[in-house]
């Protein structure tokens, strides 16, 4: 097994694959036994390690913050309630260790040299989750993967409403060296209401607090003007 179908597998199990990119992989499943154990294996050690792992509580008033950064005030729209939470980021981590176990038993060494390779990229891997503050939208998430080391990452959002023509969604990066958050560009979501893109923030970013995402003007703002729509704790 590459060091491609690898990341790929591992992208499979977190849900992050879509498009021709996921026909494709679960063809090469279908005609591949092990590759299919591996996905299977992957999956199980996820939802093990998500249920062993405790919840990591935000820090107090961290939304407040986060609303008066954006938008220059710390009142934030009346919204129905509705639980976000990080994943925690050790997970990521563990998972790849996990992976490691799994494959050293099918692998040569020339093999389990890649594996290493690829377990120090996903170590350094962050993900969040994103949740709605739409009333007309309760159900609306997303899910961030970000690499720090890379500065990039992807973001896969759904049942979020379609933007209208001269409306962009515009991604934002929180972190505490800049006194604004970070733009990390502007997307669109089709009537699907699902969408994936890939993403590299305007400036350096230390630390990833959170995400947010807002509903701007087309072509997006250098500072947040309009209604948050996804936010990450």
């Amino acid at each position: 097994m590459n060091e491609q179908t690898e990341e790929l597998a591992s992208l499979y199990a977190l849900d992050l694959l879509e498009g021709e990119e996921l026909r494709v992989f679960e063809k090469q499943m279908s005609e591949d036994g092990r590759l299919a154990n591996v996905v299977a294996e992957l999956r199980s050690s996820a939802a093990l390690l998500a249920h062993d792992v405790p919840p990591r509580t935000p820090s107090t008033g961290l939304e407040h913050r986060i609303f008066k950064a954006l938008h220059g005030t710390g009142a934030a729209p009346r919204v129905s309630p509705f639980a976000s939470s990080w994943i925690p980021w050790a997970i990521a981590a563990s998972l790849l260790a996990a992976c490691l176990v799994l494959l050293a038993d099918r692998t040569r060494t020339s093999q389990q040299l890649a594996v290493l390779q690829q377990r120090h990229m996903i170590a350094q891997t962050e993900i969040a989750m994103l949740s709605s503050k739409l009333e007309n939208a309760p159900r609306a998430t997303a899910v961030v993967v970000w690499d720090p080391e890379k500065q990039e990452g992807v973001l896969k959002a759904i049942d979020v409403p379609p933007n209208a023509s001269d409306r962009d969604y515009q991604l934002w990066v929180v972190d505490p060296q800049y006194k604004q958050p970070v733009s990390g560009g502007v997307f669109r979501v089709e009537p699907t209401g699902a969408t994936k893109i890939s993403f590299k923030p305007e400036a350096h970013v230390n630390a990833a607090k959170a995400f947010a995402v807002t509903l701007e003007r087309k072509g997006g703002v250098s500072k947040a003007e309009g209604p948050m729509i996804l936010l990450s704790k």
